[in-house]
């Protein structure tokens, strides 16, 4: 069996990119590394869910806070049959940019019940190992808007309607941070502070990875230097 690991984070934390490193450290290690991304599903593109998905974070379609829960975790269960479990079955590695944990700390955010939250997602299995890049929303939102606009949805709008877009998105990414480091602390997860150089992050990041994998007895070829 492989190894399942998830980073996650509010918006303009860095996911990706920390992805992107970690994919590319483990590939050098003679691992095979598969990389599941939100609404990256065949479902998604098939039933233009994520068409939808791109208006209501413009803002041009407003659903309820439930229904937007349902549309990801249809994606989600898609990628977990299709993509996740299977090569995970192969004993391959698979990173996950973003897993439920996001979806239940916007869904809090919202206002949303916790517990109801988590049942939904009760089919989707524990990682390995789940990462959360740390960051205040005034630095993501630095972050963002150095090469894009902040989205509706990224601002809270759907509930904070008529509030300027970047104090909202500083008050609700606020929201959706503290909620995904009380998420991290109840289910074992480990917090690294996003506001680190980016290559100490991608240290850390790897150090905990490694550790995981040599515990479930993964073997890594020595790194090249």
């Amino acid at each position: 069996m492989g190894s399942f690991i998830v980073i996650d984070g509010i918006d303009g934390c860095g996911k990706s990119t920390q992805v992107t490193l970690l994919e590319k450290k483990l590939s050098q290690r003679g691992l095979v590394v598969n990389v599941s991304r939100w609404k990256d599903s065949l479902y998604i593109e098939r039933l233009y869910i994520g068409d939808l998905i791109k208006r209501i974070h413009e803002g041009s379609v407003i659903i309820p806070p439930e229904a937007r829960t349902f549309l990801l975790g249809a994606d989600i269960s898609n990628r977990l049959e299709s993509m996740i479990k299977p090569w995970l079955e192969k004993g391959e590695i698979v990173i996950g940019d973003r897993y439920i944990y996001k979806i239940i700390a916007q869904g809090i955010a919202r206002g949303l019940n916790k517990q109801w939250l988590k049942t939904v997602f009760k089919f989707a299995p524990e990682p390995d190992l789940k990462i959360l890049l740390d960051v205040p929303p005034q630095i993501a939102l630095k972050r963002i808007t150095n090469y894009r606009e902040i989205s509706f949805y990224e601002a809270g709008l759907d509930v904070k309607r008529g509030t300027d877009k970047e104090s909202s998105f500083i008050d609700f990414q606020g929201k959706v941070r503290e909620e995904l480091r009380k998420l991290m602390r109840e289910e074992g997860g480990v917090i690294i502070d996003g506001r680190l150089p980016l290559l100490e992050q991608s240290k850390l990041i790897f150090h905990y990875v490694e550790e995981k994998l040599k515990e479930k007895g993964t073997v890594l070829v020595p790194a090249q230097h």
